[in-house]
């Protein structure tokens, strides 16, 4: 006797979409999480009024799989404006998408960050991209930013920062697909934060496959065709097993990619009792060095993040600097949060920090994000591009090799 059609292993983004488009057609499915909630790497935690997601993340409003959704109505978005503050040589400038933003139009003039043919340069560097399935180029982020001839104060002070920001590869040798991707999907939509913080989206998911085929708190062992074998030794039979663990979970469960390599990223989290700027802004570091990688105030965004009378900081560190001791690191963090917005920063409040070890692959596929490997079907965005997108979309993909081999 099967206890469900079909057995997900993991309740992240790429979990809950599989199973949400299974139900959809018709199936049983049991969805099985090892931690005590829905989400993955998309988790947020209420901590003395502050709403805390699990490293400094957005999503995406032109995200296609994103809007492919029903119901985002209920997690009342609210936008960042489409733009950047960064800091470099002691001081910020902004930039603004001129398009989005136009009353910035002669503020872009007079820029210290960017030339008269940055911005033409952008858009075909970013608009010639394809939105869905972006395959790979060959190219590393790097190389292709000097290959397209943006300006050195422009690549540096603005589009370098940006793009590690946004990868979490600070050396930006990842394949180029991925950051035209992103600067496509930035260029046409904003950044949005969820009123009750980014783990409402995948809350959002489970609820519309039913909370009550989910199982929570239940490590898997092992996993064949038709065979789940939880840590308990309680074996879960089915038709068919998804795997949607993250890249070195689906390893350890004889995943398709044993050996994939993780980028590290470290977001601290303060409380503030004035934010240390106003603007729904990301503040980039454009100096070329230091702790940080970027700095923003949710609260600013969504007043919801925050208890009343108090600011939320978010500050958040890339490679050595993610792996290094956290005192160490919050220190130089902290000194270095002082410099740019001044004494007021050394009063802030460490509320917690975020290591995360495996946030994206170091090496995206671009392929497509659902494998089927000794008759279990693996998937994830390890498979694909590190994105919300790519999760969902390997969710819906691993949804389509289910169906369309489904023995009903």
């Amino acid at each position: 006797m099967r206890d469900a059609d079909v057995i997900v292993v993991g309740a992240g983004l790429t979990g809950l979409r599989a199973a949400l488009e299974m139900v959809n057609a018709g199936l049983s499915v049991l969805v099985v999480e090892q931690s005590s909630g829905v989400g993955g790497r998309m988790r947020t935690t209420a901590h003395d009024g502050f709403l805390l997601d699990h490293g400094f993340q957005v999503l995406l409003a032109g995200y296609p799989e994103l809007q492919a959704l029903q119901g985002l109505d209920a997690l009342r978005l609210a936008p960042f404006d489409s733009g950047a503050r960064i800091h470099f040589n002691g001081g910020f400038a902004d930039f603004f998408d001129p398009r989005r933003h136009p009353s910035k139009i002669g503020s872009l003039v007079r820029s210290p960050v960017l030339s008269f043919t940055d911005l033409p340069r952008l858009f075909f560097y970013a608009s010639l991209f394809p939105l869905r399935h972006p395959g790979p180029t060959g190219e590393s982020t790097d190389a292709s930013i000097a290959r397209f001839g943006f300006s050195e104060r422009f690549a540096s002070r603005f589009l370098r920062p940006f793009l590690a920001a946004i990868l979490l590869d600070p050396t930006l040798s990842s394949d180029s697909a991925a950051a035209r991707f992103y600067l496509r999907v930035f260029s046409g939509s904003s950044a949005v934060l969820p009123a009750q913080g980014v783990q409402a989206l995948p809350s959002l998911l489970a609820q519309q496959v039913g909370v009550s085929h989910i199982l929570l708190n239940s490590r898997v062992d092992s996993v064949q065709a038709n065979e789940v074998v939880l840590a308990s030794g309680e074996a879960l039979r089915c038709q068919r097993v998804v795997v949607c663990s993250d890249a070195p979970g689906a390893a350890i469960l004889g995943g398709p990619e044993q050996t994939m390599p993780q980028r590290h990223s470290r977001t601290i989290y303060f409380s503030a009792d004035e934010p240390p700027f106003s603007e729904k802004l990301v503040c980039l570091n454009g100096n070329g060095s230091g702790a940080l990688s970027s700095v923003a105030v949710p609260s600013n965004v969504q007043p919801s993040y925050a208890p009343k009378g108090k600011a939320l900081v978010s500050a958040t560190l890339l490679g050595a600097h993610a792996e290094a001791p956290e005192d160490q690191v919050r220190t130089a963090a902290l000194r270095e949060l002082t410099e740019w917005f001044g004494p007021s920063a050394a009063s802030w409040r460490h509320l917690k920090t975020f290591t995360i070890p495996a946030s994206v692959p170091a090496r995206p596929r671009m392929e497509t994000g659902a494998k089927v490997h000794n008759r279990v079907v693996y998937a994830g965005d390890y498979l694909s591009y590190g994105s919300q997108n790519g999760a969902l979309q390997a969710g819906r993909e691993a949804a389509t090799l289910v169906l369309q081999g489904f023995d009903r």
